[in-house]
């Protein structure tokens, strides 16, 4: 079985990114021949990595018409990538699997490359259903039909020309809808979100996330503590995001529940890219910056020396951040948001609250930091991704997938679907 892995980019753009590098990687370790193709490089590519919009002009090409469509709201109309490269390689593969489109990829070259292989799409974010917007952040009119995106620029009636929401949702729902196209979604939560925009030709199915933990070796927070040089006696909470003043990680009611402790004398570690005005509003606690750490044993050991990771996005998918956190065996505080409860359970591996209390926030932060459990809860987060999370769960249930809906494919049944939908030519 020969796979093709397509994504965004690199493990560097971002989580979704990072699992389908990851998959494509362990795929090839476990002896299933996958080549992974990305639309932005921003790392030195690996053996098995290919640039998704071919090389030279090629290449610019494919961005330039990408940049043009989205001025003018249509978000990846066209399916270039289609056209230009994946159609001439398709062939090469037995099965395709894409993940992270946003920015990158048509929703139309899903239902092209449909027709000729069995197709798989992982959701990481809500723009697989939403007239564009990775989450709609409390709009409601993705379940009926996106107009009057508040997520655009108001800018009077060049906002009005721009808001192609309503028409590239409808081809999302078409491509879900009259394709043979397997969606996978990390969670639960995401599942049940689409299913409020979409119909599925084919039923989809969810598979968690899944962590290497031999990136993650068990070790005593007091040595992962000194090894960063950081007093073993002080009790440690690690923030974490890939741009810490993004609004919607929710940063602000992290600090703020982190000055509401500042009795306890806690120390913090911010991994990711902080701005002077988060700098700022950590003034009167002692910090260490990590920045943005693309080195896993590194990263690793930061989660190792934390006590209590707080993680307080509004709205995520399943992170990767809480299962890092809980391979390092430390419990995570945050808000009960998204995919995140289908990691952590209050009092069992962490304790989580309603999205936006900040009171509650402050006190669950509070008991868990002063709690006679609290190693037991990192211990027990260990096991949990072990269990559920680990490398070989993820890759196991992608194999079994693979192989029951490449046998299932049928290019007769293909060819009705087809014969039915609108053209689409360069």
């Amino acid at each position: 079985m020969k796979i093709a892995i397509i994504s965004k980019s690199d493990r560097i753009g971002g989580g979704a990114s990072r699992v389908a590098e990851n998959l494509a990687t362990w795929l090839n370790d476990s002896g299933h021949s996958t080549d992974h193709f990305i639309a932005y490089n921003y790392k030195d590519p690996l053996s098995f990595q290919n640039s998704l919009y071919g090389e030279g002009f090629q290449l610019k090409l494919c961005k330039k018409i990408h940049q043009k469509t989205n001025q003018y709201g249509f978000r990846e109309l066209l399916p270039v990538e289609y056209w230009f490269n994946l159609n001439k390689i398709l062939d090469n593969y037995d099965i395709v699997h894409f993940h992270d489109l946003f920015t990158a990829i048509s929703p139309i070259t899903l239902a092209l490359t449909s027709r000729r292989k069995p197709t798989f799409f992982t959701v990481h974010d809500c723009s697989a259903f939403t007239g564009g917007c990775m989450y709609p952040m409390g709009c409601e009119n993705f379940t009926t039909y996106c107009h009057d995106c508040p997520q655009l620029p108001q800018d009077g009636w060049k906002n009005k020309l721009r808001d192609r929401t309503r028409e590239v949702q409808a081809i999302k729902r078409w491509v879900a809808g009259q394709f043979n196209i397997r969606y996978i979604f990390p969670s639960h939560w995401m599942h049940k979100e689409a299913q409020q925009a979409l119909k599925f030709k084919s039923s989809p199915v969810v598979i968690p996330n899944g962590l290497d933990l031999s990136v993650f070796p068990v070790v005593k927070k007091a040595q992962a503590k000194t090894s960063l040089g950081i007093p073993e006696n002080r009790k440690v909470i690690a923030i974490s995001a890939h741009v810490l003043d993004d609004p919607r990680k929710g940063v602000k009611y992290a600090i703020a529940a982190l000055q509401s402790i500042r009795d306890l004398s806690p120390f913090v570690v911010a991994v990711g890219l902080c701005n002077d005005e988060l700098k700022q509003a950590l003034e009167g606690l002692e910090f260490k910056e990590m920045g943005y750490i693309s080195d896993p044993e590194l990263l690793a050991k930061v989660y190792s020396a934390a006590d209590v990771m707080l993680f307080c996005t509004l709205a995520d998918n399943l992170p990767l951040t809480v299962l890092e956190a809980m391979a390092a065996s430390t419990p995570v505080v945050g808000f009960s948001t998204g995919g995140v409860p289908e990691m952590i359970q209050n009092g069992h591996n962490g304790i989580l609250v309603e999205p936006t209390n900040q009171q509650a926030l402050n006190q669950a932060l509070r008991e868990t930091l002063l709690s006679p459990d609290l190693e037991i809860m990192g211990e027990q987060a260990r096991r949990d991704v072990e269990s559920k999370f680990s490398r070989t769960v993820f890759l196991e249930k992608h194999l079994q997938l693979y192989q029951n809906f490449e046998h299932s494919f049928s290019k007769t049944d293909l060819e009705s679907v087809i014969s039915t939908a609108p053209a689409i030519n360069p």
